[in-house]
This record gives structure tokens, sequence and C-alpha cells, in this order.
């Protein structure tokens, strides 16, 4: 039996190396969607206070269709909030709110038309009441007809109580006070190339009262276990960090009677790549708390928001591409920023435009690692740990793909061909399951056409 599989398996590569098939372009890429951050503030109305969601909406300009007009180029979208309250199971129970609103975006040059670090932001104020909602923000394109959705849980606290009201905290990547200006990171992920960031936030009183606020940054997987505030607090900076936390810092805070805006300096050197919460709690000069409240963000590479969430994983993944020195030179490196250090160089020196904020070689590179995961997973293993995961983050996404599921007498095998570089690769399913194997390695010389 194992000699006619054998065998079988030379047949399948020499018609492989015997076909000619037609082309078909299939090239993968990565489609920008949106971001949206809901946040719940508090709203002076003439009939009182109520608690407000405000929605903020973040659409790249690779994700709209310009039509060229005089001048220039110019693109139009409609933006729909919808907001159902949810049951006790997480289900939906009614539509509480609709409201759709229309953007009109210009561009001077076709360039900009493309290009998805530029965006059209806008924000939607709805008065709604506390409880928990399913919010589901969708995008139409006006040219295209094309619709992009996001469903986003948020829980609307109570705004409207005559104690300390401490609204929901945003993310900022630019803060001036003096001058009443900041810019909010819509979708919380901040980029490595960021030097700094502030939470922002609004405190209400009834009436001027000195308070104290705390500041805590967990790693998300950490924050079960992290220590009390004041066993944080009591640490040092290094011990703070090996348990999960490292930002931890308590400020005195003096309120106005009112509404008092505040915000919290990080810099983002102090964070790994990774996901965190940061949490804000407001307390009495003697420890009691009186308002408290999370926001959960992520650090990643920059052009990489998704494909880059670990360091660690992301080294794993070089081993498709960096020589084996030059991996184990990376993986084994003596501390986290020196490993850190070592991977940027890797990928500095591969940076087709240096001098430019974006290496278009590393985010393709993790893009193909996503697409993989998405496309390629198994019961075992993630996308890019496969066969065909790493045929496709190697080469991309082949001219053509022969698939072969049923015919008799043989496994289940597909071929994947790249005419413009000259190669043919087999990948059969032994057991049944879709679990594609390559029947020669990629560098065997067989895979030649």
């Amino acid at each position: 039996m194992r000699a006619r599989y054998s065998s079988l398996r030379l047949l399948l590569l020499a018609v492989a190396c015997s076909l000619v098939l037609p082309t078909a372009s299939a090239q993968a890429a990565y489609t920008p969607s949106f971001d949206v951050e809901l946040v719940t503030r508090r709203a002076e109305t003439a009939t009182g206070p109520e608690s407000r969601l405000d929605v903020y909406t973040a659409v790249p300009n690779s994700s709209l269709r310009f039509l060229a007009r005089e001048g220039g180029f110019e693109a139009s979208y409609a933006v729909t909030v919808q907001v159902y309250s949810l049951d006790d199971r997480g289900n939906h129970e009614g539509l509480v709110v609709s409201r759709t609103f229309e953007r009109d975006v210009a561009a001077a040059g076709y360039d900009q038309t493309q290009d998805a670090d530029l965006e059209d932001r806008a924000i939607q104020s709805l008065a709604v009441d506390p409880g928990r909602y399913a919010v589901e923000v969708a995008v139409e394109d006006g040219s295209s007809g094309r619709a992009l959705s996001r469903e986003l849980g948020h829980v609307v606290r109570d705004m409207t109580g005559d104690g300390i009201v401490l609204s929901d905290p945003m993310l900022l990547s630019a803060y001036d006070p003096a001058a009443g200006s900041s810019t909010p990171v819509v979708g919380a992920t901040i980029s490595t190339e960021m030097d700094e960031f502030w939470l922002s936030y609004d405190l209400h009183a009834s009436a001027p009262t000195e308070l104290q606020v705390t500041y805590v940054v967990t790693e998300q997987s950490q924050v079960r276990d992290r220590p009390s505030f004041g066993a944080l607090l009591g640490l040092a900076p290094r011990q703070q960090a090996e348990l999960g936390t490292p930002v931890a810092v308590t400020e005195p805070l003096a309120l106005e009677a009112g509404r008092t805006p505040a915000a919290f300096r990080v810099e983002t050197e102090a964070l790994q790549v990774g996901d965190y919460t940061m949490t804000v709690r407001i307390a009495t000069p003697d420890g009691e708390t009186v308002a408290e409240a999370d926001k959960a963000f992520a650090v990643r590479w920059m052009g990489l928001d998704s494909q880059i969430a670990d360091l660690d994983q992301a080294i794993d993944q070089l081993r498709y591409v960096a020589k084996d020195d030059e991996y184990q030179s990376i993986r084994n490196a003596p501390t986290p920023e020196e490993q850190r250090r070592l991977f940027l160089n890797f990928w500095n020196e591969r940076d087709p435009s240096p001098g430019t904020p974006r290496n278009e070689q590393m985010e393709q590179y993790y893009f193909r690692v996503a697409y993989a995961n998405e496309r390629y997973s198994r019961f075992h293993d993630r996308g890019w740990n496969t066969d065909r995961g790493e045929i496709f983050i190697v080469f991309g996404e082949p001219d053509y793909v022969e698939n072969h599921p049923f015919n008799y007498g043989t496994r289940p095998y597909q071929i994947w061909n790249y005419y413009g570089q000259g190669r043919r690769f087999i990948f059969v399913d032994d057991t049944g399951m879709g679990d594609f194997r390559l029947l020669v390695g990629r560098w065997d010389p067989r895979t030649r056409m």
C-alpha cells in the first residue's frame, strides 16, 4: 500500500509538470474598512443632564470611490447608526435609535484618493438612556453603493447623578489644552511611531472638590490577576512592568463646579506591542473610590494594526523570510528591547522606501500572514503555520489553482501555479479533512515549471 501511494505521489508530480493551464489573476489585497469609537458623556440640556452617546467614525479615502471634478476629486458617503437594546443574554430586544448623516470628501490629486492614511472623521451625538446596547454602524459609499458595517457592544453608564460623574475615557494622538484642540484616536489603536498619546475624560461635580486620580495601564491578559492599586503604587516601575502593569500613577485632582476636562500623558515607549486596559479611578484623599472607568486599547506596529498584535509571534513568523542566523539572533535576544530593535532593523534593511513612515515590504508580509490565517487555519494550526499558508506568504496569491477534490483512486489535491515566478506547487490532503500538505519542499527543483 505504501509503495502504491508513493507511486501516486510521483504520478501527481509528473502530471503537474506537464499541465498547461490558462492564466487567472486573483491577487489578494488588504482592503481597509473604517474605524468607530463609542464614548458616553454627560450632556446638559434645558430639562437637565442626560446621558449622551458620541459615535466617532474615521473612513479612509481608500475605502471610497472618488469621481473627477474640476480642480480635483470628490466622494460622498452616508453613515447610519442604529442602537439596539440588549437583554441579559446579549440578544437584541429592539431598535432604540436610528440616525443617518451624509459626508462629502474632497481630494486635490489622485494619490490622495488612494491613501489609506488620509481619512474623513465625523461625530454623531445621540441621547441614549443608561443600559447595554449593540451599536451597528454602516458606511455606504455614494458612488459605488459599496457598504461596510461594524457592530460593537457598549454600556451607556448613568451620567445624570449629582455626585462625581466620570465620562468614558478616550485616547488622543494630539492634545493642546491651551489652544483647546485635540485629535481623537478613533479605533483605540496606538502606533509605535507615536512618541506619546493622551487619555482624556470629563468630570462633573456639583461643587469644587479636592480628589486624587489613579491611572493604571494593564496588559489585558493580566487584568484579572492585577494586584490592588495600593500594592501597585508601592512597587518600582520594573516590578510593575513584570506584573503586566507598565504604568501606575496617582496624581492630585482639583475639580471646579460643573465640568472639568482632564487628560493623562502616556509615553508609548513604555508599552510593548499588545492589548491593554487603562483604568481611571477617582478617589477622595483618604482613598475612597467615587468613580471608575476603563478604556481598552491596542499598541500596534505602524500600518499593521490588526496584523501584529504580539512581537514574539511576529518574530516566529519571520522564519519564511529570514536567514537562520538572523532568525536565531532576533529570537534569542537577551531583552525585549534588544529583540524589538533587531526586529525593526531586519525590516528597515528591507524597506523599499527609506525615510518614509511606511515600510511596504513589512506591511505586505504581515498582511499575507493575516490573510493566510483567515483562509488556511486548521484545527491545530494557524493558517500561517500550514503548508499552503507558507507558500502564500512567500509567493503571494497563485496565478491559477487547479482543484482535484474527488478524483477516483487519488487523494484530494491542489496545484498552485505561479507563471511569473516559474513555480508550481502540489498539495495533497492525506486525511481527507482539508489538511493539504506540500508534496515536495518549496525549494525542491521539481517545483520549477
